[in-house]
This record gives structure tokens, sequence and C-alpha cells, in this order.
């Protein structure tokens, strides 16, 4: 086997354990968390605000915000590194096998899920600038960067690797 062909089959292995690792382990951890971390840390806001709200685990998947009166959802969020990371993820191991930028990818979505749930308890809690706050940061947030950031690592890489092959001169 040739090298190039030897590198696109590592790529190839390294793409398909990902998708494997992430539907048979990724998935149900991330319904687990949905379900028995962000809806109880969500339903433990205790003012009186809260109390005009229902918070829902299920489906396992996200996380349901409903008035106690109504059952359109005021909002919703399901736990973050979802097919965003998925998609961000295939191409920069596709890319760069050896690089972690992935896990970084993945990271940064946690990072920003922490402050949407945040925001989600402020809006349930105290204020409903929390909710606008939430659908700001998942809409235009979450979801530009989450498919930004890929190209932004791609771009950081092609700089660097110019940057190495350039000779340098010296006056």
């Amino acid at each position: 086997m040739g090298s190039a062909a030897r590198t696109v089959f590592l790529r190839l292995l390294l793409v398909g354990l990902f998708i494997g690792g992430y539907v048979t382990v990724w998935r149900p951890v991330r319904d687990w968390t949905s379900a028995h971390v962000m809806a109880p840390l969500l339903a433990e806001v205790d003012t009186p605000r809260a109390r005009q709200y229902v918070v829902s685990g299920a489906p396992a998947r996200a996380v349901e915000i409903r008035p106690a009166t109504g059952s359109t959802p005021v909002a919703g969020m399901a736990a973050p590194t979802g097919v965003l990371f998925v998609i961000g993820s295939v191409f920069l191991l596709a890319l760069y096998p050896t690089r972690l930028y992935w896990v970084y990818l993945g990271l940064y979505q946690w990072l920003l899920g922490g402050l949407m749930l945040g925001a989600l308890a402020i809006g349930i809690g105290w204020a409903d600038w929390g909710f606008t706050v939430f659908d700001l940061l998942e809409t235009d947030i979450y979801r530009g960067t989450s498919l930004g950031l890929p190209l932004l690592f791609a771009w950081l890489e092609s700089r660097s690797e110019n940057t190495e092959s350039e000779p340098t001169t010296s006056s």
C-alpha cells in the first residue's frame, strides 16, 4: 500500500471510528445529560417567577421549558455536540487527523452550552431577557460559530503550513 493510500485509509478509519463512537456512545451520553443533568438543574430554580414554568427532560435529547398553563414551549435546548459537532469534526478529522481540533470544537460547544443553560435559568427564574440571550446564543452564536470554527482552524493551519515552508531571508 502506497503512502497516499495509507493516508487516505487512516483518515477514513478515523472518521469511521469517530462516527461509530458518536452514534453508539456519545449520543446516549448526550441524551442522559439532557434528561438527568440539564433538566434537573433548570428545575431547581426556585423563585416566584419560576413557578410559572415547567421544565421537562423528555424527549430525552432536549430540555423543554413550557408555561405552567400552556403547551407551547417557551424555549428548548439540546445538549451540545450534536449534528453541527459531527459535521465539523468529520471535516477536521479528514483534513487534520493528527490534530485535536475536533476536541477543541467539542469543548467550545460545551462552554457555550453552559452559557446557554445559564441564560435559560435566568429566563426561568428572574427575567425575560434570559430567554432572549439564550435565543441569540443558540441561533446566531452557537450555530454560526460551530460551522465557522472548523473553517477557522483550517485557515490557521494553512497559514501555519505556509509560514513553515517559506524560506527565511536575512538582510
